[in-house]
């Protein structure tokens, strides 16, 4: 018995390091937060089923938690990895074993293929042997700023690379790792594109390990809108638009209605909200879908709760849809597959009431003055930055109100 859970713990640690292989975001002893939320969402968009953060971490030993993985969490991440499941990985992995030299070598080719070996590791840690030791790579000078409040905006980024003999220097964007500028050592500087505010972590990586980073705030200018076109959104204000709403002029609804492929439209607000707690607020919002036809006819409405060490989506859709729905509350994932997310369903052709109260790291949240759900989460999601709301298709904001705890508005519309 003992042998095999050994046996299963190497296929658990072979999985590990084929992910990793696969993902090529480094170790992930050295993973940020919320690239397990970023994972949880690439495993979603592939294999159609949600593991959340926490489970991520779990399987990582980045939290303490005893006992195995389940094997539902093993299929999808062996999935995601495009096996038909984790048995089929299991397999693939003894097949390579099972392909070893032949039992009678003759020895002369040992030692002519020893030799050779050897050889090579003696170039490769001639070649690779480098001065950027610890005390060099802490040295290193690394800032970023913002050139604008509008959007798109660039960031500059200022460095010091004197010191560094390594060639193979990036500057990673944000928490997606394919988002990288290659460096030259001689540069002082380089600039991204950002195309959405938000609070986000800047890396600079040398020979694929992070050295430096900081988080990168980009905010706001007041609300912004766009309708979410890839790659490069669309943006609009709201002159000659009701002041009192967060809402799409005809023009933009008419667009977004002839559209083929489903899109969303979003509003934005990321600024400096104070020392507002994420773990303590209420937010109250009366939204409307204004289109529910073609492809929108879940009426879908999320709203997105930004802060500085984490993130809520709160889903709403008609009841039917609520399959396609998922809950996340900083590191907790809930997905409409798995778990009945039916409450978050309501007419939104109506304008519907949302309240939304934190307390302490536990959440309720109403719809029309009933309470559809309660909740909590454990990691703090630090000070409130901004907020989100995105509609699939188009929708409107008629009124919102953000509170502290002590019931202070810090940001409303009314």
């Amino acid at each position: 018995m003992a042998s095999k859970d050994s046996s299963e713990n190497k296929e658990i640690l072979r999985l590990r390091e084929c992910l990793e292989k696969h993902l090529n975001w480094g170790k992930a002893s050295d993973w940020h937060s919320s690239m397990y939320t970023e994972l949880s969402d690439k495993i979603f968009e592939k294999c159609q089923v949600m593991l959340s953060a926490a489970t991520l971490k779990r399987f990582w030993g980045a939290v303490n938690h005893e006992g195995a993985p389940s094997i539902s969490t093993l299929d999808t991440l062996s999935q995601f990895l495009d096996f038909a499941n984790w048995r089929e990985f299991k397999l693939e992995g003894h097949k390579k074993r099972k392909a070893k030299l032949p039992k009678h070598i003759p020895r002369k080719s040992l030692y002519v293929t020893a030799g050779f070996f050897i050889a090579l590791i003696m170039i490769l840690i001639v070649g690779n042997k480098r001065v950027d030791d610890p005390e060099v790579l802490a040295a290193i000078p690394f800032s970023s700023r913002p050139v604008t409040n509008t959007f798109p905006n660039s960031v500059v980024f200022d460095f010091d690379l004197k010191n560094v003999r390594s060639d193979s220097i990036l500057i990673q964007q944000y928490w997606d790792p394919t988002k990288t500028i290659k460096v030259n050592r001689d540069q002082k500087q380089a600039t991204g594109i950002y195309y959405f505010p938000g609070y986000f972590r800047a890396k600079l990586l040398i020979d694929g390990q992070s050295v430096k980073e900081h988080d990168l705030y980009l905010r706001s200018d007041g609300w912004i809108g766009t309708i979410d076109y890839r790659p490069v959104p669309k943006y609009f204000d709201f002159d000659g638009l009701n002041e009192d709403q967060l809402i799409c002029s005809n023009d933009l609804i008419e667009e977004v209605k002839s559209l083929e492929e489903p899109t969303s439209t979003t509003f934005h607000y990321v600024s400096d909200l104070g020392s507002i707690s994420g773990d303590n607020f209420t937010l109250r919002s009366t939204l409307k879908v204004l289109w529910n036809d073609k492809w929108a006819v879940c009426q879908s409405a999320r709203i997105y709760i930004l802060a500085t060490d984490g993130a809520m989506i709160i889903p709403f859709s008609n009841i039917g849809c609520s399959s396609d729905n998922g809950l996340m509350l900083n590191e907790i994932f809930l997905s409409g597959k798995k778990h009945d997310l039916s409450a978050f369903g309501t007419d939104l052709s109506k304008y519907s009431d949302i309240e939304i109260m934190v307390r302490n790291k536990k959440i309720s949240v109403s719809i029309n003055d009933n309470l559809v759900y309660e909740g909590q989460y454990e990691e703090t999601m630090g000070r409130l930055v901004g907020l989100r709301y995105r509609f699939m298709g188009v929708g409107e904001v008629a009124s919102f109100t953000l509170q502290d705890q002590a019931s202070t508005s810090i940001l409303e519309m009314l």
